[in-house]
């Protein structure tokens, strides 16, 4: 049996600062998405990415040494955050937006969705734990109400080789998650988002001149809304690692999936993109899971030994 212990501490406070964050972690990242919309024009995403992520890590740096952070991880922790970061969130962010060249954004989407899935199964898989019924019912839940949101917005539309790149996307991802719930335990959670984004901007740096797809983008107001990709980007990064010191990669994973709906919303809000009912019934679902998987506080079925 797995002698390590189960993410998150179980404490009422926790379980609702960890949901919390992961909450404030969608909505940002679905600023980066409204923000981003229509910059790319059909162009290799490398360069938009490369300058996201190092405006990002500019901003965490500098927030880390005002407020006397470390600007280096723990000992013990520095090679897996690194790797994590480039190979891991580097490769996935490029992966979505490549995928995007093949296949309808709503399909790209709900295949990438598909990462909590791998999580849970991940987990199970490492810890020989089963999770508690609420979180499987949960997983369920968020999964069912992003593909009502997604598909009932604009169709399923896909080439195979979309299909691939978006499951690996999806696949890329699990390992990120897992791998930084397991190997990041004691850095501060601004340094390790300020190594994320350095990581992730050196990764698609170098995707730009090995693939030869440098492409700045374009645009009304483009460099201030990339900046405005990296600064919401600084702060989701800062809320999932301090989501996943307190609730762990499954439960972030679910709470996660709220990401497509706040999409929707700040899409109507900021760009008068009606509302429709399949984004209203599956969003129902996905804040139903959040819910769930918030009050489940990490409770799991122990399995026996092998």
């Amino acid at each position: 049996m797995s002698d390590r212990p189960v993410s998150g501490s179980g404490r009422p406070n926790d379980d609702l600062a960890g949901s919390g964050l992961a909450v404030l972690m969608g909505v940002q990242f679905s600023f980066v998405v409204i923000l981003g919309k229509g910059l790319l024009r059909g162009q290799p995403p490398f360069a938009l990415l490369f300058f996201r992520f190092a405006v990002a890590a500019v901003i965490l740096a500098v927030v880390a040494i005002v407020t006397r952070r470390p600007l280096t991880p723990k000992p013990g922790e520095r090679l897996g955050l690194a790797l994590a970061a480039t190979i891991g969130y580097g490769s996935e962010s490029a992966l979505y937006f490549a995928a995007l060249n093949h296949g309808s954004a709503a399909t790209v989407t709900l295949l990438f969705y598909l990462y909590p899935v791998w999580v849970m199964l991940l987990a199970i898989a490492l810890d020989r734990r089963i999770p508690a019924g609420r979180l499987v019912a949960a997983l369920a839940m968020a999964i069912g109400g992003s593909a009502i949101v997604v598909v009932g917005g604009s169709g399923v539309e896909i080439a195979p080789i979309g299909i691939v790149l978006a499951i690996l996307c999806s696949l890329t991802y699990t390992g990120y998650l897992t791998a930084a719930d397991r190997v990041i335990r004691r850095t501060n959670p601004l340094t390790t988002a300020a190594w994320l984004a350095a990581g992730a901007s050196v990764a698609n740096l170098t995707y730009a001149f090995v693939f030869h797809g440098w492409s700045t983008p374009t645009g009304s107001f483009a460099g201030l809304r990339v900046f405005g990709m990296g600064a919401f980007t600084a702060g989701a990064f800062v809320c999932m690692i301090a989501s996943l010191h307190l609730i762990g990669a499954v439960r972030n994973a679910i709470i996660g999936v709220l990401e497509p709906l706040s999409v929707a919303v700040l899409a109507a809000v900021f760009l008068d993109e009606p509302i429709s009912t399949s984004t209203a019934v599956g969003g129902g679902l996905i804040l139903a899971a959040a819910v769930v998987a918030t009050l489940a506080r990490g409770a799991r079925v122990v399995e026996p030994d092998l």
